[in-house]
């Protein structure tokens, strides 16, 4: 089982590097950190601090999710909400603002292996101001993401600190306003435990998306993201068992 999950590993660090290298496609660099703590039993609260640039289209984005809450049904079963603000600052057009409150459900996949197994689906509500003009124009979509995380460890080792895990998954996501999906995400990465709260994870991205708003899903985008994870209060993370996923604006 380790040296199929390295084997993906590495295969996935080979198709970043294809892509990468690909014409015509751009590239967004993120930089993350996520926060979860403890509120009251299995109530927890969430946020996330995110930079955002890219060179080529000449546009900054800073991204604030906060405020943001999960409540564990069962071990498998998980309810969140939160709003998530974004301000653009782009150098070839109107700065916007975007408000995009939402909610979702996450299900897991409980296993002996460790592996987390997961979907995740959520309703979003698109608000965006034309700062120049002062318009809003709005539109709702459902993003469903089916991923996986496994440990680059023995299973006694598995999520322990100083240990190295990988991660996959593919995010198809609905809009209600064109009726189609658009965008499409392909992921993969890996992660290290640096102690029992910190985590730190380099994430690649290939968006796929129909310019114009119509054709057929194209790969247009590469997406570089670097994320520090940290859980805050005792409890928070623990690093004999399988974790909980921070629910994230991925």
């Amino acid at each position: 089982m380790k040296v199929r999950a390295a084997r993906l590993v590495a295969a996935l660090l080979l198709a970043v590097v294809a892509a990468a290298s690909a014409d015509d496609v751009g590239s967004e660099y993120r930089q993350t950190v996520y926060l979860q703590h403890p509120i009251k039993g299995d109530l927890a609260g969430f946020s996330q601090l995110e930079y955002r640039e890219n060179p080529e289209q000449d546009y900054q984005t800073w991204l604030v999710l906060w405020p943001g809450v999960t409540y564990t049904v069962r071990n498998w079963l998980q309810l969140s909400g939160g709003l998530t603000s974004l301000y653009t600052d782009n150098g070839q057009g109107a700065d916007t603002l975007e408000l995009r409150p939402f909610g979702g459900v996450r299900l897991s996949a409980p296993n002996k292996i460790k592996w987390n197994i997961y979907n995740y689906t959520r309703y979003e509500f698109r608000d965006t101001e034309n700062l120049d003009t002062h318009d809003w124009t709005s539109y709702s979509r459902v993003r469903s993401r089916f991923g996986v995380e496994f440990p680059l460890a023995s299973r006694e080792r598995a999520w322990h600190p100083r240990t190295w895990y990988g991660l996959a998954d593919v995010e198809p996501i609905y809009r209600f306003d064109h009726d189609t999906i658009d965008p499409l995400y392909l992921r993969g990465g890996s992660g290290y435990v640096l102690n029992d709260r910190v985590r730190l994870e380099f994430v690649y991205w290939a968006k796929l998306s129909r310019p114009g708003g119509d054709g057929s899903l194209q790969h247009t985008d590469n997406i570089f993201q670097l994320d520090i994870r940290i859980g805050l209060g005792r409890g928070s993370s623990n690093g004999s068992v399988t974790p909980k996923r921070v629910i994230d604006s991925r």
